[in-house]
Protein backbone atom coordinates (compact mmCIF):
# COMPACT_ATOMS: atom_id res chain seq x y z
CA UNK A 1 0.00 0.00 0.00
CA UNK A 2 2.86 2.63 0.53
CA UNK A 3 4.51 2.17 -2.74
CA UNK A 4 1.14 4.22 -3.98
CA UNK A 5 0.06 5.85 -0.87
CA UNK A 6 3.22 7.63 -0.15
CA UNK A 7 4.14 8.92 -4.29
CA UNK A 8 0.62 9.97 -4.47
CA UNK A 9 0.64 11.86 -1.14
CA UNK A 10 3.93 13.53 -2.35
CA UNK A 11 2.39 14.47 -5.52
CA UNK A 12 -0.72 15.97 -3.90
CA UNK A 13 1.53 17.97 -1.01
CA UNK A 14 3.83 19.44 -3.98
CA UNK A 15 1.26 20.39 -6.04
CA UNK A 16 -0.80 21.75 -3.24
CA UNK A 17 2.11 23.58 -1.26
CA UNK A 18 3.64 24.92 -4.98
CA UNK A 19 0.64 26.79 -5.77
CA UNK A 20 0.58 28.91 -3.06
CA UNK A 21 3.06 31.99 -3.18
CA UNK A 22 3.91 34.68 -5.89
CA UNK A 23 3.24 34.30 -9.51
CA UNK A 24 6.20 35.26 -11.65
CA UNK A 25 4.67 35.08 -15.29
CA UNK A 26 7.39 36.98 -17.16
CA UNK A 27 8.86 35.36 -20.25
CA UNK A 28 6.50 32.54 -19.66
CA UNK A 29 3.42 35.29 -20.43
CA UNK A 30 2.30 33.44 -23.51
CA UNK A 31 2.25 30.08 -22.84
CA UNK A 32 -1.14 29.33 -21.55
CA UNK A 33 -2.42 31.99 -24.33
CA UNK A 34 -0.68 29.49 -27.08
CA UNK A 35 -1.89 26.33 -25.23
CA UNK A 36 -5.76 28.19 -25.31
CA UNK A 37 -5.28 28.86 -29.30
CA UNK A 38 -4.35 25.00 -30.20
CA UNK A 39 -7.33 23.53 -28.46
CA UNK A 40 -9.76 26.55 -30.07
CA UNK A 41 -8.39 27.03 -33.33
CA UNK A 42 -5.29 23.92 -33.76
CA UNK A 43 -2.38 26.54 -33.96
CA UNK A 44 -0.24 28.59 -32.24
CA UNK A 45 -0.41 32.26 -33.49
CA UNK A 46 -1.93 34.34 -31.05
CA UNK A 47 -3.58 36.64 -33.28
CA UNK A 48 -6.54 36.21 -31.52
CA UNK A 49 -5.36 38.27 -28.56
CA UNK A 50 -4.91 41.36 -29.98
CA UNK A 51 -5.63 44.10 -26.74
CA UNK A 52 -3.24 41.17 -24.47
CA UNK A 53 -0.86 41.70 -27.19
CA UNK A 54 -0.62 45.35 -27.11
CA UNK A 55 -1.30 45.44 -23.30
CA UNK A 56 2.18 43.46 -22.90
CA UNK A 57 4.19 45.53 -25.58
CA UNK A 58 4.42 42.71 -27.83
CA UNK A 59 7.16 41.94 -25.51
CA UNK A 60 8.48 37.80 -26.41
CA UNK A 61 6.37 38.26 -29.50
CA UNK A 62 8.15 37.70 -33.30
CA UNK A 63 5.90 38.19 -36.19
CA UNK A 64 5.79 35.73 -39.09
CA UNK A 65 4.11 35.53 -42.23
CA UNK A 66 1.33 38.45 -40.80
CA UNK A 67 0.77 36.20 -37.67
CA UNK A 68 2.31 36.91 -34.33
CA UNK A 69 3.74 34.03 -32.17
CA UNK A 70 5.72 33.81 -28.82
CA UNK A 71 9.33 33.27 -29.44
CA UNK A 72 9.99 30.71 -26.71
CA UNK A 73 9.43 27.17 -27.92
CA UNK A 74 6.02 25.32 -27.94
CA UNK A 75 6.38 22.63 -25.57
CA UNK A 76 5.68 24.21 -22.27
CA UNK A 77 1.92 24.83 -24.23
CA UNK A 78 1.79 21.54 -25.18
CA UNK A 79 1.99 20.18 -21.92
CA UNK A 80 -0.08 23.16 -20.51
CA UNK A 81 -3.23 21.92 -22.97
CA UNK A 82 -4.47 19.43 -20.73
CA UNK A 83 -4.98 21.69 -17.61
CA UNK A 84 -6.37 24.31 -19.88
CA UNK A 85 -8.93 22.07 -21.42
CA UNK A 86 -9.93 20.68 -18.22
CA UNK A 87 -10.32 24.07 -16.74
CA UNK A 88 -12.12 25.53 -19.61
CA UNK A 89 -14.81 22.58 -19.77
CA UNK A 90 -15.64 23.45 -16.11
CA UNK A 91 -15.86 26.67 -16.81
CA UNK A 92 -14.16 27.93 -14.22
CA UNK A 93 -13.46 31.93 -14.55
CA UNK A 94 -10.21 32.35 -13.53
CA UNK A 95 -6.97 34.57 -14.82
CA UNK A 96 -4.62 32.73 -17.12
CA UNK A 97 -1.67 33.69 -15.14
CA UNK A 98 -3.14 31.21 -12.09
CA UNK A 99 -3.60 28.14 -14.72
CA UNK A 100 -0.29 28.94 -15.81
CA UNK A 101 0.93 28.61 -11.99
CA UNK A 102 -1.44 25.52 -11.50
CA UNK A 103 0.32 23.76 -14.61
CA UNK A 104 3.81 24.61 -13.23
CA UNK A 105 3.31 23.61 -9.51
CA UNK A 106 1.29 20.07 -10.57
CA UNK A 107 4.63 19.18 -13.36
CA UNK A 108 7.09 19.82 -10.02
CA UNK A 109 4.90 17.12 -8.43
CA UNK A 110 5.14 15.08 -10.80
CA UNK A 111 9.09 15.06 -11.23
CA UNK A 112 8.83 15.12 -7.64
CA UNK A 113 7.04 11.80 -7.77
CA UNK A 114 9.14 10.38 -10.17
CA UNK A 115 12.85 11.74 -8.20
CA UNK A 116 10.40 9.62 -5.13
CA UNK A 117 10.56 6.27 -7.46
CA UNK A 118 14.10 6.71 -8.67
CA UNK A 119 15.66 7.76 -5.11
CA UNK A 120 13.29 4.58 -3.60
CA UNK A 121 15.47 2.04 -5.62
CA UNK A 122 18.97 3.04 -3.56
CA UNK A 123 17.05 4.35 -0.15
CA UNK A 124 14.60 3.44 2.37
CA UNK A 125 11.49 5.76 2.45
CA UNK A 126 12.93 8.09 4.77
CA UNK A 127 15.87 8.41 2.63
CA UNK A 128 13.80 8.59 -0.41
CA UNK A 129 11.10 11.45 1.46
CA UNK A 130 14.80 13.31 2.39
CA UNK A 131 15.74 13.20 -1.25
CA UNK A 132 12.56 14.44 -2.77
CA UNK A 133 12.09 17.32 0.18
CA UNK A 134 15.63 18.65 -1.09
CA UNK A 135 14.32 18.48 -4.81
CA UNK A 136 10.79 20.14 -3.97
CA UNK A 137 11.69 22.34 -1.04
CA UNK A 138 15.29 23.59 -1.91
CA UNK A 139 16.33 24.27 -5.03
CA UNK A 140 14.78 26.29 -7.84
CA UNK A 141 11.72 23.75 -8.43
CA UNK A 142 9.81 25.53 -5.79
CA UNK A 143 11.20 29.17 -6.38
CA UNK A 144 11.22 29.04 -9.99
CA UNK A 145 9.75 26.19 -11.55
CA UNK A 146 6.34 26.07 -10.41
CA UNK A 147 5.93 30.48 -9.86
CA UNK A 148 5.13 30.47 -13.87
CA UNK A 149 5.29 28.06 -16.36
CA UNK A 150 9.31 29.13 -17.65
CA UNK A 151 10.66 25.79 -19.52
CA UNK A 152 12.64 24.70 -16.65
CA UNK A 153 9.99 22.65 -15.10
CA UNK A 154 8.83 20.73 -17.53
CA UNK A 155 12.28 20.23 -18.82
CA UNK A 156 12.96 18.57 -15.73
CA UNK A 157 9.97 16.40 -15.63
CA UNK A 158 11.03 15.47 -19.29
CA UNK A 159 14.49 14.74 -17.78
CA UNK A 160 13.26 12.96 -14.84
CA UNK A 161 10.66 11.07 -16.63
CA UNK A 162 14.44 9.93 -19.25
CA UNK A 163 16.35 9.11 -15.70
CA UNK A 164 13.21 7.17 -14.00
CA UNK A 165 12.49 4.53 -17.17
CA UNK A 166 16.50 4.61 -17.53
CA UNK A 167 16.27 2.93 -14.23
CA UNK A 168 13.51 0.17 -14.37
CA UNK A 169 15.30 -0.93 -17.47
CA UNK A 170 17.78 -2.34 -14.76
CA UNK A 171 15.21 -4.90 -14.44
CA UNK A 172 13.10 -4.52 -17.67
CA UNK A 173 15.38 -3.96 -20.10
CA UNK A 174 12.68 -3.21 -23.03
CA UNK A 175 11.53 -0.24 -21.22
CA UNK A 176 14.24 1.34 -22.20
CA UNK A 177 12.94 2.23 -25.75
CA UNK A 178 10.32 4.55 -24.00
CA UNK A 179 12.57 6.60 -22.57
CA UNK A 180 13.07 7.80 -26.60
CA UNK A 181 9.44 9.71 -25.90
CA UNK A 182 10.55 12.44 -22.86
CA UNK A 183 13.99 12.57 -24.30
CA UNK A 184 12.99 13.59 -27.97
CA UNK A 185 10.16 15.73 -26.45
CA UNK A 186 12.91 17.64 -23.55
CA UNK A 187 14.47 19.14 -26.86
CA UNK A 188 11.00 20.84 -27.57
CA UNK A 189 10.74 22.59 -24.36
CA UNK A 190 14.25 23.37 -24.38
CA UNK A 191 16.94 23.82 -26.96
CA UNK A 192 19.81 23.46 -23.87
CA UNK A 193 18.39 19.55 -23.86
CA UNK A 194 20.46 18.97 -26.98
CA UNK A 195 23.02 17.28 -23.92
CA UNK A 196 21.56 14.84 -22.30
CA UNK A 197 19.65 13.72 -25.85
CA UNK A 198 23.17 13.31 -26.82
CA UNK A 199 24.61 11.67 -23.99
CA UNK A 200 21.69 9.71 -22.89
CA UNK A 201 21.18 8.45 -26.35
CA UNK A 202 25.39 7.16 -26.13
CA UNK A 203 24.40 5.04 -22.99
CA UNK A 204 21.18 3.60 -24.75
CA UNK A 205 23.82 2.46 -27.86
CA UNK A 206 26.28 1.03 -25.26
CA UNK A 207 24.30 -0.49 -22.71
CA UNK A 208 20.84 -1.59 -24.39
CA UNK A 209 22.08 -1.98 -27.99
CA UNK A 210 19.41 -4.69 -28.83
CA UNK A 211 16.87 -1.80 -28.00
CA UNK A 212 18.59 1.17 -29.65
CA UNK A 213 16.63 1.32 -32.60
CA UNK A 214 13.41 0.79 -31.26
CA UNK A 215 14.01 3.64 -28.83
CA UNK A 216 15.01 5.88 -32.24
CA UNK A 217 11.76 5.12 -33.32
CA UNK A 218 10.10 6.35 -29.84
CA UNK A 219 11.07 9.67 -30.34
CA UNK A 220 9.79 9.78 -34.19
CA UNK A 221 6.15 10.04 -32.67
CA UNK A 222 8.10 13.95 -31.33
CA UNK A 223 10.77 14.42 -34.00
CA UNK A 224 8.38 14.64 -36.81
CA UNK A 225 5.54 16.47 -35.87
CA UNK A 226 7.85 18.77 -34.30
CA UNK A 227 10.21 19.27 -37.60
CA UNK A 228 6.71 19.78 -39.46
CA UNK A 229 5.15 22.06 -37.35
CA UNK A 230 8.65 24.50 -37.74
CA UNK A 231 8.84 23.63 -41.11
CA UNK A 232 4.91 25.39 -41.71
CA UNK A 233 5.53 28.08 -38.95
CA UNK A 234 9.13 29.19 -39.62
CA UNK A 235 10.26 27.54 -43.11
CA UNK A 236 13.06 25.97 -41.00
CA UNK A 237 14.20 23.01 -39.72
CA UNK A 238 14.67 24.68 -36.23
CA UNK A 239 12.68 27.97 -34.66
CA UNK A 240 15.17 30.98 -34.51
CA UNK A 241 15.36 30.54 -30.74
CA UNK A 242 17.14 27.45 -31.33
CA UNK A 243 20.21 29.35 -33.38
CA UNK A 244 23.27 27.87 -32.11
CA UNK A 245 24.93 31.59 -32.47
CA UNK A 246 22.78 32.08 -28.75
CA UNK A 247 25.41 30.08 -26.95
CA UNK A 248 29.26 30.09 -27.63
CA UNK A 249 30.52 33.30 -26.62
CA UNK A 250 33.99 33.51 -24.81
CA UNK A 251 34.29 37.15 -23.42
CA UNK A 252 32.52 36.34 -20.38
CA UNK A 253 33.24 32.46 -20.12
CA UNK A 254 35.60 32.90 -17.11
CA UNK A 255 33.26 35.13 -15.12
CA UNK A 256 30.12 33.04 -15.94
CA UNK A 257 31.95 29.35 -14.96
CA UNK A 258 32.75 31.41 -11.52
CA UNK A 259 28.97 33.31 -10.98
CA UNK A 260 26.91 30.58 -12.17
CA UNK A 261 28.18 28.25 -9.45
CA UNK A 262 28.93 31.25 -6.43
CA UNK A 263 27.55 34.37 -7.40
CA UNK A 264 25.81 36.11 -4.46
CA UNK A 265 22.40 36.34 -6.30
CA UNK A 266 23.16 33.68 -9.14
CA UNK A 267 25.31 31.10 -7.69
CA UNK A 268 24.05 27.55 -7.49
CA UNK A 269 26.08 26.94 -4.28
CA UNK A 270 24.88 29.88 -2.76
CA UNK A 271 21.11 29.39 -3.29
CA UNK A 272 21.09 25.84 -3.05
CA UNK A 273 24.39 25.23 -0.83
CA UNK A 274 22.73 21.59 0.01
CA UNK A 275 23.91 20.51 -3.51
CA UNK A 276 27.25 21.01 -2.47
CA UNK A 277 27.30 17.50 -1.45
CA UNK A 278 26.06 16.28 -5.04
CA UNK A 279 29.89 17.07 -5.82
CA UNK A 280 31.14 14.34 -2.76
CA UNK A 281 27.82 12.16 -3.97
CA UNK A 282 29.10 11.94 -7.64
CA UNK A 283 32.82 11.49 -6.26
CA UNK A 284 31.71 8.03 -4.06
CA UNK A 285 29.80 7.35 -7.69
CA UNK A 286 32.61 7.72 -9.76
CA UNK A 287 35.77 7.20 -7.71
CA UNK A 288 35.98 3.11 -8.12
CA UNK A 289 34.78 3.84 -12.40
CA UNK A 290 31.32 4.06 -11.82
CA UNK A 291 28.31 3.18 -13.99
CA UNK A 292 27.94 4.48 -17.02
CA UNK A 293 24.51 6.29 -16.38
CA UNK A 294 26.62 8.22 -13.84
CA UNK A 295 29.35 9.43 -15.97
CA UNK A 296 26.62 10.53 -18.77
CA UNK A 297 24.75 12.19 -15.67
CA UNK A 298 27.53 13.97 -14.61
CA UNK A 299 29.00 14.66 -18.35
CA UNK A 300 25.43 16.15 -19.18
CA UNK A 301 25.84 18.52 -15.83
CA UNK A 302 29.02 19.75 -16.45
CA UNK A 303 28.66 20.51 -19.95
CA UNK A 304 25.68 22.25 -19.34
CA UNK A 305 27.34 24.32 -17.02
CA UNK A 306 29.56 24.91 -19.67
CA UNK A 307 27.15 25.77 -22.36
CA UNK A 308 25.07 27.95 -19.66
CA UNK A 309 29.08 29.97 -18.74
CA UNK A 310 29.08 31.06 -22.79
CA UNK A 311 25.47 32.32 -23.08
CA UNK A 312 26.21 36.47 -23.12
CA UNK A 313 23.56 36.84 -20.71
CA UNK A 314 24.33 34.11 -18.28
CA UNK A 315 22.66 35.41 -15.30
CA UNK A 316 19.59 34.84 -16.91
CA UNK A 317 17.64 38.33 -16.58
CA UNK A 318 14.72 39.06 -14.45
CA UNK A 319 14.39 35.94 -12.71
CA UNK A 320 15.62 34.61 -8.62
CA UNK A 321 18.69 33.03 -8.36
CA UNK A 322 20.21 29.98 -10.79
CA UNK A 323 17.21 29.74 -13.06
CA UNK A 324 19.24 28.98 -15.81
CA UNK A 325 20.89 26.35 -14.00
CA UNK A 326 17.51 24.63 -12.53
CA UNK A 327 17.28 21.79 -15.18
CA UNK A 328 19.82 20.35 -14.42
CA UNK A 329 18.65 19.70 -10.64
CA UNK A 330 16.91 16.45 -10.89
CA UNK A 331 20.42 14.87 -11.69
CA UNK A 332 21.65 16.84 -8.61
CA UNK A 333 19.62 15.84 -6.75
CA UNK A 334 19.88 12.53 -7.84
CA UNK A 335 24.00 12.38 -6.75
CA UNK A 336 22.84 13.32 -3.19
CA UNK A 337 21.18 9.63 -3.38
CA UNK A 338 24.95 8.04 -2.21
CA UNK A 339 25.59 11.03 0.27
CA UNK A 340 21.68 9.75 2.17
CA UNK A 341 22.82 6.26 2.19
CA UNK A 342 26.56 6.72 3.08
CA UNK A 343 25.32 8.84 6.59
CA UNK A 344 23.59 5.86 8.46
CA UNK A 345 26.42 3.55 8.19
CA UNK A 346 28.57 6.24 9.66
CA UNK A 347 30.33 6.09 12.99
CA UNK A 348 28.41 7.41 15.75
CA UNK A 349 30.55 10.92 16.13
CA UNK A 350 31.11 10.92 12.59
CA UNK A 351 26.99 10.61 11.97
CA UNK A 352 25.99 13.88 14.22
CA UNK A 353 28.72 15.68 12.90
CA UNK A 354 27.45 14.57 9.54
CA UNK A 355 24.00 14.84 10.27
CA UNK A 356 24.20 18.42 12.14
CA UNK A 357 25.90 19.38 8.82
CA UNK A 358 23.46 18.29 6.23
CA UNK A 359 20.41 20.12 8.16
CA UNK A 360 22.47 23.28 8.63
CA UNK A 361 23.05 23.13 4.81
CA UNK A 362 19.35 21.96 4.39
CA UNK A 363 18.13 24.92 6.34
CA UNK A 364 19.51 27.42 4.35
CA UNK A 365 18.17 26.22 1.20
CA UNK A 366 14.72 25.86 2.41
CA UNK A 367 14.94 29.17 3.84
CA UNK A 368 16.65 30.67 0.87
CA UNK A 369 14.03 29.34 -1.77
CA UNK A 370 10.89 29.81 0.25
CA UNK A 371 11.70 33.17 0.12
CA UNK A 372 11.80 33.15 -3.87
CA UNK A 373 8.56 31.72 -3.94
CA UNK A 374 6.69 33.95 -1.36
CA UNK A 375 8.25 37.12 -1.36
CA UNK A 376 8.06 40.02 -4.28
CA UNK A 377 10.96 41.88 -2.66
CA UNK A 378 13.50 39.18 -4.52
CA UNK A 379 12.51 39.89 -7.36
CA UNK A 380 12.04 43.80 -7.03
CA UNK A 381 16.06 43.15 -6.56
CA UNK A 382 16.43 42.91 -10.36
CA UNK A 383 15.60 46.56 -11.40
CA UNK A 384 15.94 48.19 -7.99
CA UNK A 385 18.02 49.88 -7.21
CA UNK A 386 19.21 49.36 -11.16
CA UNK A 387 17.95 46.92 -14.20
CA UNK A 388 20.82 43.63 -13.79
CA UNK A 389 20.46 43.54 -17.68
CA UNK A 390 22.03 47.17 -17.31
CA UNK A 391 24.59 46.83 -14.77
CA UNK A 392 25.14 42.73 -14.51
CA UNK A 393 27.90 43.11 -12.14
CA UNK A 394 25.44 43.63 -9.39
CA UNK A 395 25.39 39.89 -9.52
CA UNK A 396 28.29 40.19 -7.42
CA UNK A 397 27.50 42.21 -4.72
CA UNK A 398 27.48 40.44 -1.12
CA UNK A 399 26.24 43.69 0.31
CA UNK A 400 23.03 43.09 -1.52
CA UNK A 401 22.22 39.51 -2.18
CA UNK A 402 18.97 38.95 -4.02
CA UNK A 403 17.66 36.20 -1.60
CA UNK A 404 17.74 39.21 1.15
CA UNK A 405 16.04 41.47 -0.27
CA UNK A 406 12.66 42.65 2.28
CA UNK A 407 14.87 41.54 5.08
CA UNK A 408 15.97 45.50 5.79
CA UNK A 409 14.53 48.87 4.62
CA UNK A 410 14.70 49.26 1.05
CA UNK A 411 16.90 52.49 2.27
CA UNK A 412 19.10 50.42 3.75
CA UNK A 413 19.81 48.24 0.48
CA UNK A 414 20.22 51.26 -2.13
CA UNK A 415 22.65 52.65 0.65
CA UNK A 416 24.43 49.13 0.65
CA UNK A 417 24.74 48.80 -3.54
CA UNK A 418 25.87 52.24 -3.93
CA UNK A 419 25.10 51.73 -7.65
CA UNK A 420 25.01 54.57 -10.15
CA UNK A 421 21.71 54.62 -12.19
CA UNK A 422 21.34 53.74 -15.57
CA UNK A 423 18.92 53.97 -17.84
CA UNK A 424 16.83 50.38 -17.58
CA UNK A 425 15.90 48.36 -20.70
CA UNK A 426 13.17 46.00 -20.96
CA UNK A 427 12.57 43.37 -17.78
CA UNK A 428 14.30 39.91 -19.33
CA UNK A 429 14.92 36.52 -18.45
CA UNK A 430 15.23 35.61 -22.01
CA UNK A 431 16.43 32.09 -22.86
Amino acid sequence: MSRVVIPVAIFAIVAGTHFLGIITSFDSRWSIPAARSLLRQGNTDLDEYPRLLEANGFYAIERIDGHFYSEYPIGASLLATPVVWAVDTLGVRVADGKIEKLTASLIVALTSFLLYLVARRSLDVAGALLTTFVFAFCTGAWSTASRGLWQHGPSMLMLTLALWLITLARDRPWMIQLAGLPVAFSYVIRPSNAIPIVLLSVFVAIEHRRYFLPYLLWTLPVAVPFLLFTLSVYHSPLPPYYAAGKVGHAGTVAEALVGTLMSPSRGLFVFSPILLLSIYGGWLKLRRGGELLDWMLAGTVFLHWIALSSFPVWWGGHSFGYRLFSDMVPYLVYFLIPVIALIPTLPARRRAVWVGGFAVLLAISFAIHYRGANTRAVYRWNSEPVNVDADPSRVWDWRDPQFMRGLWPPSMARKAGEWRRKPDILPSGRR
